[in-house]
């Protein structure tokens, strides 16, 4: 069945594809296109917030049945890893020694954190991987929708 087209807040699937916690969980309401956070901490900030709905005001508003979400799925730590060993495969020759270390960084056991540690000291390839990073971040927003028929109204800004 096909959906019609839905307002996201590209910002909002950013956040939520760049998510690296795993007691925080986000949806798309496939109706509003509104993204939805769940989770551990979601409230944590909001405890004395008087604009936030209380506990009388639930029944006013009911919830969306659960099958107008759909769970955001960030991508994993080996996927980001794969993106990493892209990154170094073309990075041409910058500067050999650097290419090298990260090559090192992408063989240990903590390969995403010795990555981003080395080029600490490197700021213009440490921008240069942001940068690819968010390229491949975008590219997997975009499959994700296309995989799940979701219809923007207005194309994301990074097409």
């Amino acid at each position: 069945m096909k959906r019609k087209p839905i307002k996201i807040d590209w910002d909002e699937i950013e956040a939520a594809f760049d998510n690296k916690r795993e007691d925080l969980v986000y949806y798309l309401d496939l109706v509003t296109g509104q993204v939805i956070l769940e989770g551990e901490g979601e409230e944590s900030g909001f405890e004395d917030d008087g604009d936030l709905l209380d506990e009388d005001s639930a029944d006013e508003a009911p919830a969306r049945e659960e099958t107008t979400r759909l769970y955001i799925e960030p991508p994993s730590a080996e996927e980001e890893a794969a993106w990493m060993e892209d990154f170094v495969d073309e990075a041409g020759d910058p500067d050999a020694a650097l290419v090298e270390a990260l090559r090192e960084a992408l063989d240990g056991p903590d390969p995403v954190n010795a990555f981003r540690d080395t080029l600490r000291g490197h700021p213009e390839e440490r921008d240069r991987w942001f940068v690819y990073r968010a390229d491949r971040m975008h590219e997997a927003v975009d499959v994700w929708l296309d995989a799940n028929g979701v219809h923007p109204a207005e194309p994301p800004p990074w097409r």
